[in-house]
């Protein structure tokens, strides 16, 4: 039988990131931010090697870079890869 934790983990950031991605007050998306990281590191540490994951590993470099974007626009963070 499967294990519920790891799926309800990976619904958990996605539910996270899209948060972050609508919300409006600057301070409150530093922090909305934050723990969309955290859920996002935690959820590859979980995933591990496994190479099932690969599919939620695309997703989840996808949600980095969208909050990188946020980062960029709504804060206002320097691009560095120029």
């Amino acid at each position: 039988m499967e294990d519920p934790a790891p799926r309800k983990n990976k619904f958990e950031w996605q539910k996270i990131i899209h948060e972050a991605s609508i919300e409006p007050d600057l301070d409150k998306l530093r922090d909305k931010i934050t723990e969309a990281e955290s859920a996002i590191f935690n959820r590859l540490q979980m995933l591990g090697q496994n190479t099932e994951g690969s599919e939620e590993r695309t997703a989840l470099q996808d949600a980095s870079n969208t909050l990188l974007n946020l980062k960029r626009e709504m804060l206002k963070f320097p691009d560095w890869r120029g």
